[in-house]
């Protein structure tokens, strides 16, 4: 009788056990979870906030009494004085066969 009480204890633990290790594992890994994404959303506020900052700056840097876009843009054209002509290349004297073949090492050997 008393194995069959230690039976049923061990067999309750082996069932509970797993459950309540994962249940406190879990909730662990939530809250780091909640940590880190708090400090995402701080980041990107952050973030956020130094943006405008920036913003703000180059705002404050752009002329605004005299506009840029009036002034006409020079455009390259395909042929400058700078251009270069590539010379021509010669095509191989004959094509499919080794280019050893008219040496002298290749006279050497085929004798």
């Amino acid at each position: 009788m008393v194995w069959d009480a230690t039976g049923v204890v061990l067999f309750v633990v082996w069932l509970v056990l797993p459950l309540a290790y994962t249940v406190a594992l879990g909730r662990k890994y939530v809250r780091q979870a909640r940590a880190a994404a708090e400090e995402a959303v701080n980041a990107a506020q952050e973030a956020a906030w130094a943006n405008a900052d920036v913003q703000d700056a180059l705002d404050d840097l752009q002329p605004t009494d005299s506009p840029q876009e009036d002034l006409p843009v020079s455009l390259p054209t395909a042929r400058t004085a700078d251009t270069q002509e590539l010379p021509a290349i010669k095509p191989p004297a004959s094509t499919g066969r080794h280019r050893l073949e008219e040496s002298q090492l290749a006279r050497g050997v085929a004798s």
